[in-house]
């Protein structure tokens, strides 16, 4: 391996290595080579799945003559371990969620990859700067970001309108019923950064007794103007009813409602609770450089913001967004709906799947579903022992 892609404190990248990263000219050199056998690729189903097919599958077999024979996956971490124990029946590439990727890389599921094998910004710029939010691991390339923020319905606030996750617990200045996930993952998030908690802080806080305090604190203020929902389409018919005033929903099912329902919704940025997705390639894939090559063209600036076309996840790198343009149905600008942008990224917060399945975040868990029953009781701090 020439460099690392991680170190515990980032992107790591000397000045030899970055002499060395591949250009455009080597890279369509390589695209060219060795297209008759098929790439295969495993990815998740629905919209998501089409959209690749537009932004990478068809334009990667045009470009090369390589047809891509696509599957979907629902438990990519079972599929990996089997994939890996039985040579032969592994894809070449496959999407993960952030969690995946890390626990793939970490059993050595997936294979390391180089800084040579990303495809350069689109200035050139240097691959830890133009990746946002540190997302660089070893093992997979990071593609795009979708996440929970809160969303306003318009013509509820005619003066001052809620714009912080503050204003969202403040029910005296801004009335009205709040929709909210039933369950402590986002929910706990939500309410530190109402009580003034950094993004960067949040999870640190919540691993402490004083922190899931304040957490609870601010849940006590809003509790009787909650409505909880379980299938995300509720918090859309929540607002569409006229039974909530604002929520927290994920970004994808609120462009729908504002452009294919025409819901008037204002979406608040700051305080989005992001997640993301990664590409990867398979320990025992027998298509590995021809899978490098895939890789490098899914995720080369102007591909990521091709996917921006069909749905509004945003590009994983700077360097794509000046590429952003209209959807490519709707016709209207996809800047405004997409989790990456400048504007939208300045105060967001990596959701941390890895610390809510550890035991510090199922007990958390535990806790919420007390507090819903009116059941949570704090341990009494424990007194001195006298001398």
């Amino acid at each position: 391996m020439t460099g690392n892609l991680r170190s515990n404190y980032g992107f790591v990248l000397s000045g030899a290595i970055l002499a060395g990263l591949s250009t455009f000219v080597y890279f369509a050199e390589q695209l060219h080579a060795d297209t008759n056998a098929k790439l295969k690729v495993s990815t998740f189903s629905g919209a998501y799945k089409i959209s690749q097919e537009k932004a990478f599958f068809t334009p990667f077999t045009e470009k090369t003559g390589t047809p891509i024979e696509v599957t979907t996956h629902k438990q990519p971490l079972v599929l990996l371990k089997k994939w890996k124990e039985n040579v032969g029946t592994s894809p070449d590439v496959i999407d993960l969620s952030a969690y995946h990727a890390e626990k793939a890389c970490d059993a050595g599921y997936i294979m390391p990859l180089r800084e040579e094998d990303i495809a350069v910004g689109a200035n050139n710029e240097p691959i830890a700067k133009d990746f946002l939010g540190n997302s660089l691991i070893d093992c997979a390339i990071p593609t795009v970001a979708w996440s929970a923020l809160m969303v306003v319905k318009n013509g509820k606030f005619e003066k001052k309108k809620p714009r912080t996750w503050s204003d969202f617990f403040n029910v005296k200045r801004f009335p009205g019923k709040r929709s909210l996930k039933k369950s402590a993952r986002y929910t706990l998030e939500m309410a530190l950064m109402a009580d003034k908690v950094q993004p960067n802080d949040i999870y640190f806080t919540l691993q402490t007794i004083e922190g899931q305090k304040r957490a609870f604190a601010q849940l006590d203020e809003l509790k009787d103007d909650i409505v909880w929902w379980e299938n995300s389409k509720d918090a859309i018919s929540n607002l569409e009813l006229d039974e909530t005033v604002m929520g927290l929903a994920f970004n994808g099912r609120l462009f729908n409602a504002i452009i294919g329902e025409g819901l008037d919704l204002n979406l608040v940025w700051q305080g989005q609770i992001y997640d993301l997705d990664y590409l990867a390639i398979p320990a025992k894939s027998q298509q590995q450089q021809k899978a490098i090559n895939f890789i490098n063209f899914a995720t080369s600036p102007q591909q990521l913001a091709e996917q921006s076309k069909w749905m509004p996840y945003g590009p994983m790198r700077s360097s794509s967004l000046q590429y952003v343009s209209n959807h490519e149905i709707a016709d209207i600008h996809m800047a405004p709906y997409l989790p990456t942008t400048k504007a939208h990224f300045v105060r967001a917060l990596k959701f941390n799947e890895s610390w809510w399945l550890s035991d510090e975040g199922k007990k958390l868990e535990e806790k919420f579903a007390q507090w819903l029953a009116g059941e949570l009781n704090w341990p009494e701090a424990q007194s001195k022992e006298s001398d």
